[in-house]
């Protein structure tokens, strides 16, 4: 995001074309002055894409295309409309909201829950074991579906049971036991989905990957 006064690269440049080291009014050497006018005029160096941001790209693009339709320019000068084919539908499941007694029971029980139901944490035990069981698996480009969820309150988690994706970034050692998962599209969304979700809730499958990896995997440390 940028401030509402940002000028942007273009303004930068503009300005830094126009600075000229004065010693009389400077507070800084020369060669600190040309640097900071090389900043302003070219921005900070970036570092090159790494081969995993790359293949994030491709199959984002790839994922794109496979679902485009075309595009339909507006007479009048209005955005052009793109229609894309319907994916799959998802699976069904029969969620049903909480019972209004229930929730009223559990928040009496834990006022901290009024807006989730959840479910327990795992153990440290658990965790450890969770963590590796996936080692042999989890790296990115990974098939995955997912097979379970915590219980929300609006069935938003529950309706991603037995949706597929691939494994898109690994987590922090802090999240060790997370992962996020860019889900494959279902019926009419267009918007690409990538959630956070718990590795106990995640299995590998053998599918064909829409992209091919051209880097070498690697798991979890």
């Amino acid at each position: 995001m940028t401030e509402p006064d940002d000028t942007g690269p273009e303004g930068g440049r503009a300005v830094a074309s126009r600075l000229v080291y004065d010693p009389r009014i400077a507070t800084v050497d020369e060669a600190t002055f040309n640097e900071l006018v090389a900043l302003m005029r070219d921005g900070r160096p970036s570092k090159p894409p790494t081969p995993e941001t790359l293949w994030r790209r491709a199959y984002h693009e790839a994922m794109f295309a496979r679902r485009l339709v075309g595009s339909q320019p507006d007479l009048f000068g209005a955005k052009p409309i793109t229609h894309m084919h319907r994916a799959k539908p998802g699976p069904v499941l029969d969620w049903a909201p909480e019972p209004v007694a229930e929730k009223l029971a559990r928040i009496a029980r834990d006022p901290q829950a009024t807006f989730g139901i959840g479910r327990p944490a795992l153990s440290p035990g658990e965790r450890s074991a969770v963590v590796d069981g996936a080692a042999n698996w989890l790296r990115i480009a990974q098939r995955v579906r997912i097979v379970g969820s915590f219980a929300s309150y609006d069935g938003r988690s529950e309706r991603r049971i037995g949706r597929k994706g691939v494994i898109w970034r690994l987590c922090s050692p802090v999240f060790a036991d997370h992962t996020y998962v860019y889900l494959d599209p279902v019926g009419a969304e267009r918007a690409e989905k990538i959630v956070m979700v718990e590795l106990r809730d995640v299995e590998p499958i053998e599918d064909k990957l829409l992209v091919p990896v051209s880097f070498p995997v690697r798991s979890p440390s």
